[in-house]
């Protein structure tokens, strides 16, 4: 009898782990890694000194994002010679928006049920819905703090409105060209430029950290890298296509070292604010990005490509909005940080299982075929920097990353 009730609910899950939508292509190892660096930082949530470098993934977070949604405009230039405003913004509201109403509405319930302060949570609810958190947190971390990994949606949601509209007046200026990279490459420097000059002000962390402005270098060089590997497709550079293999260990004891051994486990000092995100998070970032999607079968594509991570990956925003209201509901009762990780991460990889399997699902499917079948050429991962193809009749959607905040109530 339990079988047969649950039948539906487990059909369900199967069936958005086994159909998916990939319009750009797919690289599963990209999927592995966004999954076991969400790991890094919900542990980091926990408790900082679990991953100290865990602020890095937030950079390759920003990176990764910004490449896919660039690569998603490239693809409506390359279809329509233009930017299609409505279909993109349609995008990410089916991509972005249910399973975030799903999260606040859970976290209002329980908040109704087993906490007296229910006024203040409408408040939070109010700001994280408007996409302010990454401000609001700058001036007033205390009253967003239940939910407070919210900024990074505001500061992404943020370069999703204002993008678009610059990319397309940087194509019709300069085309998709290296001239494009330059200008690309120029806004990344305006934006390091502006934070070090924050930072010799003595504007406090807060400000550095969260606000879009401060930040969108990450974000404008994973643009810069989505044109850049378009103009450099592979085999444009033999010795570039026997590099990339090459970089793995390298790559991969890197991540460990600064993730575990040499990050201040204290928090990000002021070098980071000058230089580190750019060198330990941003380039870093970039090279394992391509590398996975440029070579196949190297140690990093066996760990990433594992079943368990893939699946994670998939799952990642669901288990990024879940994760620190359900650890600050722990720490309520006083639980120690091993007993709120122990208990708190199944519990999101839970509630981010279910919220795509019974919701977003949906969403996404009426995505993709909003578009009538005819009109939708299959893009190969190649013909967008990549070396998979996609399989027939699948696609995912562009992943919204991680997103990452290291400076909860824990």
């Amino acid at each position: 009898m339990v079988r047969a009730a649950t039948a539906p609910l487990w059909n369900s899950v199967r069936e958005a782990w086994q159909v998916q939508v990939y319009p750009l292509g797919y690289v599963a190892s990209h999927d592995g890694m966004r999954g076991l660096m969400t790991l890094g930082v919900v542990a980091a949530h926990v408790s900082s000194q679990t991953v100290p470098g865990a602020v890095l993934y937030i950079d390759l977070f920003f990176v990764a994002s910004a490449y896919y949604i660039t690569g998603l405009l490239l693809r409506d230039v390359d279809r329509h010679g233009r930017v299609a405003f409505r279909q993109f913004y349609a995008r990410r509201f089916a991509r972005i928006v249910p399973p975030l109403l799903l999260m606040l509405a859970a976290y209002l319930l329980f908040t109704w049920l087993l906490r007296p302060s229910f006024l203040p949570a409408l408040g939070r609810v109010a700001i994280a819905l408007t996409y302010v958190s990454n401000y609001w947190y700058v001036f007033d971390p205390k009253t967003i703090e239940d939910i407070g990994h919210t900024w990074t949606l505001s500061t992404e949601e943020q370069f999703y409105l204002l993008w678009p509209l610059t990319f397309a007046l940087l194509v019709k200026r300069f085309g998709v060209s290296w001239r494009l990279v330059g200008a690309i490459c120029a806004i990344a420097a305006a934006i390091w430029a502006w934070r070090v000059s924050l930072l010799l002000d003595g504007a406090e962390w807060r400000r550095l950290y969260t606000a879009f402005d401060t930040r969108a270098d990450a974000l404008m060089a994973g643009c810069a890298m989505a044109v850049v590997l378009r103009l450099v497709p592979p085999g444009a550079y033999l010795a570039l296509d026997r590099l990339w293999p090459k970089l793995a260990w390298p790559l991969l004891i890197y991540w460990i070292a600064i993730t575990f051994l040499f990050w201040p486990a204290y928090g990000p000092n002021l070098n980071y604010y000058y230089f580190g995100s750019m060198v330990c998070g941003v380039l870093p970032g970039i090279l394992a990005l391509t590398m996975l999607a440029r070579s196949s079968g190297t140690i990093c594509h066996r760990i990433f490509e594992r079943q368990e991570a893939v699946f994670l990956g998939r799952i990642f925003y669901g288990v990024y909005l879940w994760h620190l209201p359900i650890l600050n509901f722990l720490n309520d009762y006083g639980l120690s940080w091993q007993l709120r990780l122990l208990i708190g991460l199944p519990l999101s990889i839970v509630a981010a299982t279910f919220s795509y399997a019974l919701l977003e699902r949906h969403f996404l499917r009426r995505r993709a075929v909003a578009q009538p079948l005819a009109a939708r050429p299959v893009i190969s991962g190649t013909d967008l920097g990549l070396t998979s193809r996609p399989r027939a009749g699948r696609e995912v959607p562009p992943p919204l990353p991680v997103r990452r905040m290291l400076t909860s109530r824990s």
